[in-house]
């Protein structure tokens, strides 16, 4: 009889503590990074496990066991590079068995945002998991100099700061980088698919 107690007792005790690791950490994965965050600058890259895990930890994005629904919003992302469009690699922050709450699934430029909790996440983040520089004068290894600017629109206005940009739903980002010479019609807006 005593036995029987002290193993329900011991059974009772680890539940609990299971629990309290689930509510404090929700479903985000243990897996530690074995990398150092890389930032290549090639718009065709999409890192792997490794190497995304450490983005993400330099990006202070959770490694999560599934897409969470607290937060289920989605941006459109369009890089211009003197004159040519960027395509957005699929599935950047999406590892083997596990994903970022800022991800792609596919080449359209659709960001998602999808996590477990309520909170701000930025344009700058996404560029970390991705690898790839984005700062106020620089978009990859592409840097304002005296014949080229960079411009960072959201519903085609210019804005400062492109790495601090909290993301919002239904938002066009537009990155344009070339000729300071031109003066490009900024995208106003993307038909998002019906659901999104």
């Amino acid at each position: 009889m005593k036995k029987t107690l002290l193993v329900c007792g011991i059974v009772a005790i680890i539940a609990v503590g299971i629990g309290i690791l689930l509510l404090k950490y929700g479903n985000a994965t243990s897996v530690a990074p074995t990398a150092a965050p890389l930032i290549t600058n090639n718009f065709s890259d999409v890192p792997k496990d490794a190497q995304l895990l450490a983005n993400l930890k330099a990006a202070t994005l959770d490694a999560l066991s599934s897409e969470g629904a607290a937060l289920h919003i989605h941006q459109h992302l369009d890089i211009v590079i003197n004159n040519q469009t960027i395509t957005i690699p699929a599935e950047i922050g999406i590892g083997s068995n596990f994903i970022s709450p800022l991800h792609v699934h596919d080449t359209t430029g659709v960001l998602h945002v999808e996590s477990p909790v309520i909170k701000d996440f930025t344009l700058g983040q996404f560029f970390t998991e991705w690898g790839v520089t984005l700062s106020d004068t620089c978009i990859g290894s592409y840097c304002v100099d005296q014949n080229h600017k960079l411009i960072v629109a959201v519903n085609g206005n210019p804005i400062q700061r492109p790495q601090n940009l909290v993301l919002k739903a239904h938002d066009e980002i537009e990155i344009w980088y070339g000729d300071v010479k031109i003066n490009p019609n900024l995208i106003k807006s993307y038909a998002f698919a019906s659901g999104l």
